[in-house]
């Protein structure tokens, strides 16, 4: 039987594109049509059809379905500007694989396909539909089968072949679908169906009923169906002819007019056009993968027209690198030749202390070591750490991925020979806070299908060395593969500097910090916890007594009935699920003077309180009471640094709560902590960068900027005291600079009229004139090159500036003005920090132990503590050579975090 592969292009695109956003070219948005092409090729790997054909969507306006219910898909959000201009793109691949494209006016792409499929059905084909959608399961029959894309258990596709398999994941046979959705709706389409019914009430009257004919049949006896009560049977009752509706409009058109013979959709790849757009649009991945040029060269060589088809190319054996002999080192005697074994091209695998090491050396003047928390038994822990290390202090460059996220058990980490760290390097290129060696190779162009196997693992665990080696070496391998194009990526950016300079000198500073750790007083905690404990229960009792009831308060479903039904407060907003029970909307009921909210909102600070931070950091402490941090390097887009497991730079910093649990972190005995952190370090980078003469005056006096600010906005005179709150506003609104906030974000934080914020914004512009001029300058800039960067020359793409939808366009403006600043406060610290370490790395009176982004954290010996305050503020007021502004710092010491804040 021949196959028929009918491809929901809309589903595809829309996915494709979600997935790899952030591929573009110096000219255009690329992603969409890189995932669609790659998606078409697994299909036809994994279906091997004789026949293709594409359905389109047209416009809502002129589908009939809105002309017999104008709100169908009336909610639908507009196709993003980035993918709306992919898709002539994709038509084009379509177009070079020879697929022909159905779109009819008046029809969706799914009435084409179930037209299409039960034709060719009838005529005995095998007919695969690829789509995303379950509705088109309703056209499941003997030839008919639905692959649905991301559902299988592999990531891949979930086929639906028989009324069982429909039954399974829908709970209903194929010919009920359409019932279904008559009764449940679907909110993505804008079909209403009947209030109040869900999957689970409305697939056992299918079950005992059939269809819709048969519930309304009987529709006196629904009561005997488990939790079908006298409510709902009445809004079935009164949403009878919504239902019936909603059934019409969920039923796919098996008779659109479309002329269409078997011979029309056959297909066959023109690979010269191919190439020609795979260049255009720099898929050096997809050009290797289908053997592209190969194939052109074959046919110019040929002297007959003929083409292979593209299934032909797929269904080649795929030629996997074959493991050659692996030096495994796993003893003492071996550890000698190991090294002897790094001056030449040979593989070898090394195990220490849960770490396996695996390098792929070359001819060259470096080798490429990749590294692996695993667990292979005892028997194989035969190195010390030293010895490790010792691999690292070899005269020789090395290359690698991640490094310090893998090795920093081995204890002091030698980064003086690291030559390039891959994922660091990914990052600057991209800003991509995602992670992961697949990634990478696909953003060089690496053809990745003969390291299929590696990838799709969170965790390893064999206790087989040799098979373990080999999967770790052939890592190795593919960072040999993929280095040379990132390197000379970064080279032609201009990024080497901030990777040589300050991300890879960074990783041994880091790696230090996380060794050394934290105290804490388990005792401190513990006793906060109960504190806090109490203090929960009494506030569960007020929520209860307001409510009058006992309700799960967690529950956003049943605190929503709580208040806007049984309470009968007003509602602020609706979201999909209900009414919203978010932060935003219990603070706008509590300042109505509603207690209850008052109270859930007091409930949920102190039991995030007490989850996140005072029992989760007992759980988590070594059995010297020391907590230990991961600092991430690629945690955030702008380049600041993000804490994780467990993040500490996330405790509240503003409240009396957040300053008792920094009590708990405390010195060793006969040391203190010292606090330093650099005074308004973002306002002093915009004063520098924007040349802004008032801010530049001010810091040059060393002013308290926001009383300036306020005097300035509120026409102070000099003898006039500026009062608290109008700091407070000042201070707010000379943040809101540098984070875009709009008169309406101000408004929200400072609950103010919108008009009363613009004018402020407004005022503050007239105040300082470069300030405006300079972000207008950023996003222009950005306008014109797609990406921003930093006083140290790092850049950031920034999707949407260009955008023609004004939201998305002023996000995209934020977003560049704030990564200029931000990113650069970012890399000054991190400059400091590098210069600190480099001082005190030897020392045994004083430990580098946090950085919270402007803030570090050290432990000193306390006789020392005056004298190392005085080398390390040096070192931060001078780890930048600004022109215009001088850098400041503040300091404090303390037996706990808390006093040293």
């Amino acid at each position: 039987m021949k196959k028929i592969v009918l491809l929901d292009t809309s589903a595809i695109m829309y996915r494709a594109f979600y997935a790899n956003m952030n591929f573009k070219t110096k000219d255009e948005p690329t992603g969409a049509v890189y995932g669609f092409t790659n998606t078409l090729l697994s299909i036809i790997k994994e279906f091997s059809p004789d026949y293709i054909c594409a359905a389109q969507d047209v416009k809502r306006a002129t589908l009939k379905r809105s002309e017999i219910f104008e709100d169908y898909k009336k909610n639908r959000e507009a196709v993003p500007e980035d993918l709306l201009v992919q898709i002539p793109r994709i038509e084009e691949v379509l177009d070079c694989f020879g697929i022909k494209r159905f779109k009819i006016d008046g029809y969706e792409a799914d009435d084409v396909m179930g037209t299409i499929a039960k034709k060719f059905s009838k005529e005995n084909y095998e007919i695969y539909i690829i789509t995303g959608d379950k509705d088109l399961a309703q056209l499941v029959d003997k030839n008919i089968n639905i692959a649905l894309m991301g559902k299988g258990d592999d990531g891949g596709f979930k086929i639906l072949r028989t009324d069982e398999d429909v039954v399974e994941f829908l709970g209903v046979t194929p010919e009920m679908i359409p019932d279904l959705f008559g009764l449940i709706g679907d909110k993505s389409d804008g079909i209403p169906g009947v209030r109040k019914v869900g999957e689970k009430k409305a697939i056992p009257m299918l079950e005992k009923y059939q269809n819709l004919e048969g519930i309304y049949e009987n529709i006196s006896s629904l009561r005997e169906i488990s939790g079908i009560g006298p409510g709902l049977i009445k809004n079935i009752e009164e949403d009878r002819e919504m239902a019936f509706l909603s059934r019409k409009l969920a039923t796919i058109d098996k008779n659109v007019p479309i002329d269409i013979e078997i011979s029309q959709i056959s297909y066959n790849i023109d690979n010269k056009k191919t190439l020609e757009l795979f260049k255009i649009l720099g898929f050096k991945a997809l050009i290797k993968r289908m053997n592209l040029e190969e194939e052109v060269e074959k046919l110019k060589l040929e002297s007959s027209n003929s083409q292979l088809g593209l299934f032909e190319n797929l269904s080649e054996k795929v030629e996997v690198k074959k493991d050659e002999e692996i030096l495994i080192v796993d003893n003492n005697e071996k550890f000698e030749i190991l090294k002897e074994n790094l001056k030449k091209e040979n593989e070898i695998f090394f195990y220490t202390e849960n770490i396996g090491i695996a390098f792929s050396t070359s001819k060259k003047d470096y080798y490429l070591p990749f590294a692996h928390n695993l667990k292979l038994g005892e028997k194989y822990q035969n190195y010390s750490k030293e010895k490790a290390q010792e691999i690292f202090d070899l005269d020789k460059k090395f290359i690698t991925y991640g490094f310090k996220n893998v090795i920093k058990n081995i204890g002091k980490i030698p980064t003086k020979n690291m030559e390039f760290d891959m994922m660091l390097g990914y990052h600057l290129q991209t800003a991509q806070t995602k992670e992961g060696l697949e990634m990478v190779a696909l953003n060089e162009g690496i053809d990745i299908k003969s390291y299929a196997d590696l990838f799709g693992k969170e965790e390893r665990e064999n206790t087989n060395i040799e098979e373990y080696g080999k999967y770790l070496c052939r890592l190795s391998s593919l960072i040999q593969e993929v280095y040379p194009s990132m390197k000379e990526d970064l080279e032609e950016k201009g990024l080497i500097k901030n990777l040589k300079d300050t991300e890879i000198p960074l990783i041994e500073v880091l790696a230090s910090m996380e060794q050394e750790g934290i105290t804490i007083d388990p005792k401190y905690f513990q006793n906060y916890s109960i504190e806090l404990t109490e203090l929960i229960e009494k506030l569960e009792n007020k929520i209860y007594e307001e409510a009058n009831e006992k309700f799960n308060i967690n529950s956003p479903k049943q605190l929503s009935e709580i208040l806007f039904f049984k309470l009968n407060i007003t509602p602020v907003k609706k979201t999909k699920s209900g009414y919203s029970t978010d932060v935003e909307v219990l603070e706008v009921l509590r300042d109505r003077g509603e207690k209850i909210a008052e109270y859930i909102l007091e409930y949920r600070k102190f039991t995030k309180l007490k989850s996140t931070y005072v029992d989760a950091l007992l759980k988590v402490k070594d059995e010297n009471n020391r907590i230990h941090t991961t600092f991430n390097q690629t945690g955030t887009a702008t380049g600041r640094l993000s804490s994780s497991d467990p993040n500490l730079q996330n405790i509240p910093v503003k409240t009396d709560e957040g300053m008792k649990i920094r009590e708990g972190f405390v010195a060793k005995e006969g040391n203190k902590l010292l606090g330093i952190d650099y005074s308004q370090i973002e306002l002093r980078v915009l004063g520098e960068m924007s040349g802004d003469e008032n801010l530049i005056e001010a810091y040059g006096k060393n002013a308290d900027l926001h009383s300036l600010t306020a005097r300035k906005i509120f026409d102070l005179k000099e003898d006039e005291e500026v009062s608290r709150e109008e700091r407070i506003i000042a201070k707010t609104i000379n943040f809101s600079v540098i984070y875009g906030k709009t008169p309406f974000g101000l408004a929200s934080e400072l609950k103010i009229s919108q008009s009363e914020a613009k004018e402020y914004i407004e005022k503050y512009f007239s105040e300082y004139p470069r300030v405006k001029e300079f972000e207008k300058d950023i996003i222009a800039e950005a306008e014109k090159k797609g990406y921003v960067e930093t006083y140290f020359k790092r850049r950031r793409n920034i999707d949407g500036i260009n955008s023609k939808n004004k939201n998305i366009k002023n996000q995209g403006e934020r977003m560049a003005v704030n990564t200029v600043i931000q990113g650069t406060a970012a890399e000054i610290i991190k400059k400091a920090m590098i210069k600190i370490y480099n001082e005190i790395k030897n020392k045994d009176d004083i430990k580098m132990l946090l950085q919270v982004h402007d803030e570090l954290i050290f432990e000193i010996k306390k006789e020392k503590v005056d004298y190392y305050r005085e080398i390390i503020e040096n070192i931060m007021k001078n780890s930048v050579d600004f022109k215009k502004v001088h850098l400041e710092v503040n300091s404090a010491e303390g037996k706990n975090w808390a006093e040293a804040k």
